[in-house]
């Protein structure tokens, strides 16, 4: 048998080299932008909403929630609250080498978060939050260098808080609060550039974390609703002094609440309430003279409110119920003229509703329910809150008649003044209460008609005038109350029968 000629040994061998480095390439040469999201697009089930994603319209100016550099490479996705559905599994990184923004906020994704991700490497805002992720967190999203903000919150993520995004060089946003996330490992290390810091809601538990204090520039701290507990450390305002907003509430924190927080002058929003904190409401809290929010609700402080409080003038919203306070109102609250919501209900409060409240003029929440107050209810609160959507005081021990000025409280939404000693007729001005949606007046000793001007609430959903002295008949004008789901008027003096109205 002859023997083969090497001449076409060899240029076999060269096609098929040349096939193999062509299919090579092929295989590593990433589709076109258009291409990656059409494919993307299509594992979604081709939703309407991006029905500007198609070949016979401009990428960079007609494609729903995309933009692009001055090179025409897609610079930014963002398709925020369109109600997408689907994974992120047919989203091939690899074709956006210039894309700086991808979020997805407020949709229905589902499915884990692809480490694929990590090949964004021009990434600076990653955000997608409000979703239905889960799995765990990739700790390959430590390799994006760029990223500024890394939004995750509100998903279905579980497991350890990667370590690995700790290193993220240039991170000032970080927000994985809401899920089901673990506490970090030993090797998670502070962020010295962070300035938001979110890991609400999850599951992290034991002491304060301490990777956390490291975090020196941290503006924002949220913590809440999570099973941290021991004391605050001490040293919190020194390693934290840019702190503006705080918020640990829902814990299991205890002790005294550390004097050292005086030193947070700077601090707008301090939310600590739903912990074991005793020792009493702090004087020094008078004293942080940026405080607009102070909420140290369900924590047993006890002891007295302090008039301290009172020096807070950029105070608008206060919360000290449930603490086992045993005190009289000061007076110098009255000097919170920037003050719209208060509650101290369910404490030992005794002594009179202070008739200086009344220069409190930007109040719309009122409560101080479950005490023990006595005395009556100042008509000239009523006259000077025009503001007010809520008043409640029910569960104490006032007296005397229910004064004609709220009929002057026409943006009230509910009025609870039940489990009182007030007496006298239910004034007639009530019927002026238009946005009424609730009113208690319940378990006192009421006398007199049902006013037939109650016929004028036509938003009102639940009417309580149970266990008082009313006498007469139910006025027909009840039935112009279109809105009203409960009526209770049982325990009266009343006659007739139900109103065909």
């Amino acid at each position: 048998m002859p023997t083969p000629s090497p001449a076409p040994v060899r240029l076999l061998l060269f096609l098929l080299i040349q096939l193999f480095f062509a299919v090579l390439a092929n295989a590593a040469t990433p589709p076109s932008e258009a291409d990656a999201l059409l494919a993307w697009k299509s594992s979604l089930g081709d939703p309407p909403e991006l029905s500007t994603w198609t070949n016979a319209t401009s990428l960079c100016s007609k494609w729903r929630g995309v933009a692009c550099d001055t090179s025409g490479r897609v610079s930014s996705v963002s398709l925020r609250n369109l109600g997408l559905a689907g994974t992120l599994d047919k989203l091939d990184a690899a074709a956006f080498p210039a894309l700086a923004e991808l979020d997805l906020n407020g949709n229905n994704l589902s499915g884990p978060i692809p480490a694929s991700l990590s090949r964004l490497r021009s990434l600076s805002k990653l955000d997608l939050g409000s979703n239905s992720f889960d799995g765990s967190i990739p700790p390959q999203l430590g390799d994006l260098t760029g990223l500024v903000e890394l939004r995750l919150y509100n998903n279905n993520l579980a497991g350890a808080i990667p370590h690995q995004l700790s290193r993220l060089p240039r991170i000032v946003h970080f927000d994985l609060g809401s899920n089901y996330l673990t506490n970090p490992d030993s090797s998670f290390s502070a962020m010295p550039t962070v300035q938001f810091l979110s890991l609400y809601l999850n599951y992290l538990n034991g002491s304060f974390p301490v990777f956390v204090l490291g975090c020196r520039n941290v503006t924002y701290l949220d913590l809440s609703q999570n099973t941290l507990s021991g004391p605050l450390p001490d040293t919190l305002p020194a390693r934290l002094p840019s702190l503006r907003q705080l918020n640990l509430s829902a814990n299991a924190f205890s002790g005294r609440i550390p004097e050292s927080f005086a030193r947070l002058t700077g601090l707008q929003d301090l939310r600590i309430g739903g912990n074991s904190f005793t020792g009493g409401v702090p004087e020094f809290l008078g004293s942080m003279p940026e405080l607009r929010i102070l909420e140290l609700g369900g924590c047993p402080l006890g002891g007295r409110l302090p008039a301290a409080l009172g020096r807070l003038q950029k105070l608008h919203r206060l919360d000290v119920s449930r603490a086992g306070l045993v005190s009289t109102l000061p007076p110098e609250l009255s000097n919170l003229t920037s003050l719209d919501f208060m509650d101290l209900s369910v404490n030992s409060l005794s002594g009179s509703l202070p008739v200086t409240f009344a220069r409190m003029r930007k109040m719309r929440e009122f409560g101080i329910s479950s005490n023990k107050l006595t005395g009556e209810i100042p008509g000239v609160l009523f006259a000077s809150w025009p503001e007010l959507i809520s008043f409640q005081v029910q569960n104490n021990s006032l007296t005397g008649e229910i004064p004609r000025e709220v009929g002057k409280l026409t943006k009230l939404n509910i009025l609870y003044l039940f489990s009182n000693y007030l007496t006298g007729p239910i004034p007639p001005e009530v019927g002026e209460l238009v946005k009424l949606q609730e009113m208690d007046l319940s378990v006192n000793s009421l006398t007199g008609p049902i006013p037939s001007s109650l016929g004028n609430l036509k938003e009102l959903t639940r009417l309580a005038l149970f266990f008082n002295n009313l006498t007469g008949a139910i006025p027909p004008e009840i039935g112009n109350m279109k809105s009203l789901q409960i009526l209770d008027v049982n325990t009266n003096n009343l006659e007739g029968g139900l109103p065909v109205t």
